[in-house]
């Protein structure tokens, strides 16, 4: 058979550049290539990186993330998880599922799909990473968006990434901060030519936080329609194009707006209000105690971010002064920070069970200002800014890794006999003459309890039930008491392991613990008790094993 004949030279030629064109498509190196060129000459960029690893220190050194309520969320999610497990029957006994629409699900999911995964330990550090990543990123997008010369106050974004309420153990609330600023940065950004493409990704913005908290839903509302109606006056001559633009943004947002109302109409709980004297809340204003949590070592810290603040607040009025820049639409930032100072002294610290409100309100004042300053011109001055704002959120930092490294080897002193919980059994704590101040190796502890609710430790990754979890109290978590009570009490029988952590020696409820349980695991603060009936069942199973 003869040989085909080969194709003309110039159909080769065409059919290569077709494949070199398709292989363009396919994998291009060049844009990696200029994108790591061009990191290479940003310092700026490189430093936020260096920054950016070295606050993951605190989460990825040490083995526990000492918070309040932390665990809790942890715990929760964790029983979610195990909701179908047929050999875990406590939860059933005990809990109803209440998946609803409530304004607190994403840290839930978050921990629910990467518990799938990891263990629960590190399902906690992966939703840490990301909250604690979050603040810089959010603080960066919010202040570029008002103007680029305020990028450089994006490094007090990392002095508030580990901050009072993420220390409570706040997760969602914690993690709804970011996305407030983002979605104000984002709504800045397009207000000139805020379009249906525009308002389609800020309300998926809103729904990210109102389902992060409703705290910060509410807030975020209120400040993006504040902000518009300033536009609106600082337009008043054009009150006809200008209305028209209002109206259509408050159109956009009308699923919102119903959001909004509907939660505050239809919440269940009961609205008792009680209120912070004002001497605890200037303390905490003057101090900024937004940002001092285990100690009172990070005071220093918080003072000289107030001289900051200060300096750049006096600094910006002379400049509007000198240039008689008066009624701008960005003064709508300065006046937004002004109501809010406002409300932190005027709103109850609680109203029905939310509680800590002024404390919520407070952690956005100083960042909501910062898109109202303007950045000193004198380079000499500028780079002092930035070095002072690098060694506090060093300094920041350092202090928090040797708390968590001093609160590190007391947790693990206290989850110790974590190993020894059999499988589906109940978990309980002596909370009497329990020392939540006085540690071993970190010294008085305040403003955070660490070790309050640390004992649902025991209860993960074994089906365990822990009879103090106070979520499901509350119709927005997702799990509720059966009956809608507060149980911290186990009805189905003895509870089968007490955990007495710093009791004091003379204490009652220890002592009668000693008629029905015995001790099977003990350290210099730590006695884990187990019921003698179970030890009983267990040895007889045990037999039976063998």
């Amino acid at each position: 058979m003869a040989p085909l004949p080969s194709p003309p030279r110039t159909q080769q030629v065409s059919n290569n550049s077709v494949l070199r064109s398709l292989g363009k498509h396919v994998y291009n190196p060049a844009p990696i290539k200029l994108w790591l060129q061009r990191f290479r000459r940003n310092q700026p960029a490189q430093l936020i990186v260096v920054l950016s690893l070295l606050h993951l220190i605190p989460i990825w050194g040490f083995k526990f993330i000492p918070t309040q309520d932390g665990i809790s969320h942890v715990y929760n999610a964790y029983i979610l998880k195990e909701w179908k497990n047929p050999e875990f029957t406590k939860f059933h006994e005990v809990y109803d599922l209440n998946l609803t629409f409530f304004p607190n699900w994403i840290d839930y999911a978050i921990l629910f799909v990467t518990l799938h995964v990891f263990p629960p330990l590190i399902a906690e550090k992966i939703f840490a990473t990301i909250c604690v990543l979050l603040y810089p990123f959010s603080f960066y997008y919010l202040l570029n968006a008002i103007d680029r010369q305020l990028r450089f106050f994006a490094l007090l974004g990392f002095l508030y990434s580990y901050n009072h309420l993420f220390h409570l153990g706040f997760y969602n609330f914690a993690i709804s901060v970011p996305f407030c600023l983002i979605s104000i940065g984002y709504w800045w950004k397009h207000k000139e030519d805020f379009q249906i493409e525009q308002a389609t990704v800020l309300n998926l913005l809103l729904i990210v936080t109102y389902f992060s908290h409703f705290s910060s839903y509410t807030l975020l509302m209120f400040a993006l329609t504040f902000l518009a109606g300033v536009a609106f006056l600082r337009h008043l001559f054009q009150w006809r194009e200008h209305l028209k633009r209002l109206l259509q943004f408050i159109g956009y947002l009308a699923p919102a707006y119903f959001i909004l109302l509907n939660i505050f109409l239809s919440n269940p709980e009961q609205r008792q209000v009680g209120y912070r004297p004002f001497a605890y809340l200037w303390d905490y204003f003057i101090n900024v105690k937004s940002l001092v949590y285990f100690n009172d070592s990070y005071l220093v810290i918080s003072w000289i971010l107030l001289g900051i603040m200060s300096f750049c607040l006096g600094w910006t009025l002379i400049v509007h002064i000198g240039e008689k820049r008066f009624f701008e639409v960005r003064d709508g930032f300065l006046l937004l920070a002004i109501i809010l100072t406002v409300l932190y002294f005027r709103l109850p610290w609680s109203y029905g069970p939310p509680s800590a409100i002024n404390e919520r309100v407070h952690l956005y004042i100083f960042p909501i200002l910062l898109g109202w300053f303007v950045m000193p011109k004198y380079v000499w001055l500028k780079r002092g800014l930035i070095g002072v704002m690098l060694l506090i959120s060093v300094w920041h930092l350092g202090l928090t890794v040797l708390d968590y490294s001093l609160l590190d080897k007391e947790m693990r002193e206290f989850t110790s006999g974590s190993h020894l919980i059999e499988p589906n059994s109940t978990v309980s704590i002596l909370r009497p003459g329990m020392d939540w101040v006085g540690q071993t190796y970190q010294g008085p502890v305040r403003y955070v309890m660490p070790f309050l609710q640390m004992a649902a430790y025991y209860c993960l990754e074994n089906g365990s039930l822990y009879d103090s979890n106070y979520e499901p109290k509350y119709s927005y978590f997702p799990l509720q008491y059966k009956g809608k009570h507060w149980m911290f009490k186990y009805e189905g029988g003895p509870i089968d392991y007490w955990i007495v952590w710093r009791a004091a020696r003379a204490s009652e409820d220890a002592k009668l613990l000693v008629r029905d349980y015995e001790v099977i695991h003990k350290t210099a603060n730590l006695k884990l008790f187990r019921l003698r009936s179970k030890s009983i069942t267990s040895d007889i199973e045990g037999e039976k094993l063998e």
